[in-house]
């Protein structure tokens, strides 16, 4: 039974590296509910750091090519890396399941709310404001659960021209919040907490499913790859529910 449950976790894993390369994003978010039925929430967000940094290095040399306006993203980016600070020093100390429903509730509103989808363009068009509280608010939710993703993409999908933008920043940001995340939990970790033999086969398995998605990417036009987000932040939003949810309800409290 051991045996199966491993080898299912594995393929689960494989599916959110191909998610990772089809669609620009979605390993460390998929994978940390995968690796949370068998590990505490810590122990899962650290052993998604390393494959993440290969999965997320692989995909920004992909797009080494890309030519874009970085400046008009250099405050959201600034904001996801201070938000990832406070996040990932969160994680050390407080119950992540309130921040994943608080996120899977924005999910939902913003999903099923035709009027707030509306404000949000609008919103948008204020170039200080916007990125400030959307960069900022996923860089902490990001740092403290690895549900860093679906604000992002909140964001991305706002402002950006293209997916080729859409990957591009968003996985910049990915790489900064990981880099962040092994900092700051390197002070708390010891060599055993790596779990090294389990560390080496989500990694291979991760990879293996990242090339398969770069594959799938080329054939996502624009307006596809928008609905795959869309459909995506909904599978998320019910995983964080689920996870929430069930967690508080086993662990009976806020502050663990």
């Amino acid at each position: 039974m051991v045996i199966e449950i491993v080898i299912v976790g594995l393929l689960l894993i494989l599916v959110a590296g191909m998610a990772h390369g089809a669609l620009g994003f979605g390993f460390p978010m998929l994978a940390t509910p995968i690796l949370a039925l068998a590990y505490d929430l810590k122990t899962a967000v650290v052993l998604t750091i390393l494959p993440s940094l290969l999965v997320i290095i692989s995909s920004l040399y992909k797009c080494r090519d890309y030519r874009i306006n970085f400046s008009k993203y250099s405050l959201v980016i600034l904001l996801v890396s201070l938000g990832s600070l406070a996040g990932t020093w969160l994680l050390t100390w407080a119950n992540p399941d309130i921040l994943k429903l608080l996120l899977a509730v924005s999910i939902l509103i913003y999903l099923f709310s035709n009027r707030l989808r509306g404000y949000l363009s609008k919103f948008s068009s204020r170039p200080v404001l916007f990125p400030v509280i959307m960069g900022g608010l996923a860089g902490v939710i990001g740092g403290a659960t690895n549900a860093i993703a679906p604000l992002l993409m909140i964001y991305l999908l706002e402002v950006a021209r293209s997916s080729k933008e859409v990957i591009l920043i968003s996985n910049i940001c990915f790489l900064i919040g990981k880099l962040i995340q092994l900092s700051v939990l390197s002070v708390y970790l010891s060599f055993d907490d790596l779990e090294l033999m389990s560390l080496s086969a989500i990694t291979v398995f991760a990879y293996f499913g990242l090339i398969i998605g770069f594959k799938l990417q080329s054939r996502i036009d624009e307006e596809r790859y928008r609905s795959i987000i869309r459909y995506a932040l909904s599978i998320f939003m019910c995983v964080l529910t689920y996870q929430g949810v069930s967690n508080l309800i086993f662990s009976g409290g806020v502050i663990v």
